[in-house]
């Protein structure tokens, strides 16, 4: 396990000192590493005028990270690395409970060769964090179905996910409720219901914060138009996302698909026999229920990001490396069923469209196939196994190593294997200049300069630390700073300087803020404007 945990370090920390960082969750940890409120609310700007569009979570230890470190990339994605790896060693604790330690070890290695937790734990994306969160919620659930112990554990893990990617953590719910009324030794109701209370209190504690703190005290919540957390949290991010459609599509498509897909088939099969063939039925429906119930709201939700899929690994892992270890315990009753697996494994990433090493797979699988066959000695058979399990590993192992070959070029916006490169922001020329202009005429304001939108702000925030003020937030939508609130800064003279492109009629506030600016301030530079003395 040292050797599986040393492996996953290595390839996760690889490049972190030049990958680049997400521009607009960057901007945010900057900010919350500088002023604590924004730490606590997640402000996305350093004076946490406006905050981002989630909780804030996960990225409270990447803020706490830099301000101990600085900002830098390495910074930044330091704790994704520690998460990535801790959610390997905690995989192998519960599986090595549920089935033993030879399927903890398969299942901690297939975890760390799965190529979008690798993409992943380089980036700043929460996923991750969410994902050690959920797997340590299977632990202590495991716990209280198998050692009778109480649920509240687990829910307060689900309570703690929900920090980080909001209702998305309630998805385990129903799988963790049914699988607890199946399999429990003593099903008692009372510590279900204390579970959902426990989940619910836990869950409630940054939205009841934020709504019991006066809104002059805290920062405004971004994709909101009346300012209320539970707008953003159960609207915007939950409710919303099921409006559309291409889920399905999006779920199954080739680049999504290859994330987390290369064990399907075992899985499946590790389902379907370990229900029919053994006493720890508990673990496969679980994990088997897991990976369903994630499908079907991916499927039917909006599902924008492939490294969504980062939270199927956990369970295709667990049920690789506990089906693996059936399928062996079965060997001498069914000499078929090992060289069946590796063949319809193998025949699985061959059919799979993907530049990799298809002609090594199909040797490694042919021999591991032909010695499983003709083995007369347990010894012939450990090696005919060793190579089906090179054979079906090899192929997400490269897409893995992947991520580290193409680091200095990855999508920090879409993190996963095989994403087209997309230039990291960096301080322009022009916006180097920008900045020491507008400080300079910006000595005693509050901020140096306002913009239409997060976007334009967020490279000037995240790469100088700029005080910015982002009117509109993430969408440039949202109804931030009203147009009392901008000529109130303007006229406090804690806003001196408006940047953006002038439309009318102003179809949002922010626009009609630079609107306004464009009328009764002075156009020092292209679409720059000089409110001072106003």
């Amino acid at each position: 396990m040292a050797g599986i945990g040393l492996l996953a370090a290595a390839i996760y920390a690889w490049g972190i000192t030049v990958r680049p960082v997400h521009n607009y969750y960057a901007s945010a940890v900057r900010s919350m590493s500088m002023n604590w409120r924004a730490f606590v609310f997640g402000g996305f700007d350093p004076q946490a005028s406006i905050s981002i569009d989630k909780i804030p979570g996960a990225f409270w230890l990447q803020a706490l990270s830099v301000r101990a470190f600085g900002f830098h990339d390495w910074s930044v994605a330091l704790p994704s690395v520690l998460e990535a790896v801790l959610t390997i060693l905690v995989l192998y604790k519960v599986v090595s409970r549920w089935f033993g330690p030879a399927a903890g070890l398969l299942a901690a290695l297939v975890m760390a060769l799965t190529p979008i937790a690798a993409a992943l734990a380089k980036s700043q994306i929460s996923d991750t964090l969410l994902t050690l969160l959920l797997v340590l919620a299977a632990g202590a659930w495991q716990r209280s179905v198998l050692d009778d112990k109480p649920l509240w554990p687990c829910a307060v893990w689900v309570g703690l996910a929900f920090q980080v990617k909001m209702v998305q953590a309630w998805l385990v719910l129903p799988v963790f409720a049914v699988c607890y009324l199946l399999f429990a030794r003593r099903r008692r109701i009372w510590h279900l219901l204390a579970a959902g209370v426990v989940t619910l209190a836990v869950s409630s504690i940054w939205v009841v914060i934020a709504l019991l703190t006066p809104a002059v005290d805290r920062p405004y919540i971004d994709a909101t138009t009346d300012n209320n957390p539970l707008g953003m949290v159960l609207g915007y991010n939950a409710t919303s996302r099921f409006h559309g459609s291409g889920g399905w599509q999006n779920l199954l498509s080739e680049h999504t698909f290859m994330q987390v897909g290369w064990m399907y088939p075992i899985c499946l099969l590790a389902v379907v026999l370990g229900l029919l063939w053994t006493r720890e039925r508990s673990g496969f429906a679980m994990w088997g229920l897991w990976l369903a119930v994630h499908f079907v709201a991916f499927g039917l939700g909006q599902f924008k990001h492939a490294y969504y899929v980062v939270v199927l690994a956990p369970a295709a892992a667990a049920l690789t490396g506990a089906g693996l270890v059936l399928f062996w315990r079965e060997r001498t009753r069914y000499r078929w069923l090992l060289p069946f697996v590796v063949l319809v494994t193998a025949g699985w990433t061959l059919v799979l469209p993907h530049k990799s090493v298809t002609g090594l797979v199909a040797v490694l699988a042919l021999f591991a196939v032909l010695a499983l066959l003709a083995a007369r000695s347990s010894r012939v058979v450990a090696v005919g196994a060793a190579i089906g399990l090179v054979a079906v590993l090899i192929t997400p192992a490269a897409w893995t190593l992947s991520t580290d070959s193409s680091v200095a070029r990855a999508n920090a916006a879409n993190p996963s294997a095989g994403a087209p490169p997309r230039k990291p922001h960096l301080l322009s020329k022009e916006d180097l200049e920008l900045l020491a202009f507008v400080r300079q005429g910006s000595v005693n304001a509050r901020y140096v300069l306002a913009v239409d939108g997060a976007g334009p702000a967020a490279t000037l925030i995240s790469q100088a630390g700029a005080s910015v003020l982002p009117m509109g937030g993430y969408s440039a939508k949202t109804p931030f700073p009203s147009a009392e609130q901008f000529q109130g800064l303007i006229h406090s003279g804690q806003l001196r300087y408006v940047k953006g492109d002038v439309k009318k009629p102003a179809k949002t506030v922010p626009e009609a803020n630079v609107d306004w600016a464009a009328d009764h301030c002075r156009e020092v530079r292209k679409h720059l404007y000089d409110c001072g003395g106003v």
